[in-house]
């Protein structure tokens, strides 16, 4: 099929080519994006949008140049290097090591889908964008299980609810490590106090990650744990 060899430029009239292409870069990204805006990261769904909007800006605008007025290979090139930059303002140095890594990656790739459409090579760009949505919300559920570790866990948080705002941070707690919320057990525990036994199975690593960002939630008051089965 000739849409899915050719160039979209020689495919669609002037000057609705470009209309179409800034338009499908801004949806791809603000698609990938939406998986980052759902575990509440750094960059989300507007700056994803943003960086594939300006990546397939600029790479039209370096197929405009000709050889007597500039090099398109040197505006892609700044492009990597204008993205190498946004991507290191998402790392962040946390309590328990550098935080962001994925979010960095996610940027410099969602940059690639931008130039990919820019260029006119819109399935690729497109077809980038679902295998970057794979990676983000499949293939991280996989390593995570993968690499969860072949023993459970179970603790008993005692915390004070604070009407509802420590239960609150504590499900976005459990989303952020994937434990499931059949996992966990809710129950009173008495002067105005909410126990609750969260069953786990994770790395390590991730392990003590768990529970050095338990102990972090305010409003927790003790951590538990216990060889009981749920």
């Amino acid at each position: 099929m000739r849409w899915v060899v050719e160039n979209w430029h020689l495919l669609l009239a002037k000057p609705w080519d470009a209309v179409v292409l800034v338009l499908l870069a801004a949806a791809s990204g603000a698609w990938v994006g939406t998986e980052r805006q759902r575990r509440e990261k750094a960059a989300g769904l507007r700056t994803m949008a943003l960086v594939a909007l300006g990546s397939c800006v600029f790479t039209m605008v370096g197929f405009a140049f000709t050889s007597t007025t500039g090099d398109s290979g040197r505006v892609a090139a700044q492009i990597v290097a204008g993205i190498g930059f946004l991507g290191a303002g998402a790392l962040l140095r946390g309590t328990y090591g550098i935080e962001g890594m994925t979010t960095a990656a996610t940027i410099w790739v969602v940059a690639a889908i931008g130039m990919s459409i820019g260029a006119g090579y819109v399935p690729g760009g497109l077809g980038l964008a679902l295998l970057t949505r794979g990676v983000l919300t499949i293939a991280g559920r996989w390593e995570h299980r993968l690499f969860a570790g072949k023993h459970a866990a179970t603790v008993l948080v005692v915390f004070d609810p604070d009407h509802g705002k420590t239960a609150v941070k504590l499900d976005r707690l459990l989303a952020e490590f994937y434990i499931a919320g059949e996992g966990i057990r809710r129950e009173k525990a008495g002067d105005g106090r909410e126990q609750w036994a969260i069953r786990f199975q994770l790395a390590e690593r991730h392990h003590h990650d768990f529970l050095a960002a338990l102990a972090d939630v305010p409003g927790v008051i003790a951590i538990t744990r216990t060889t009981a089965d749920l």
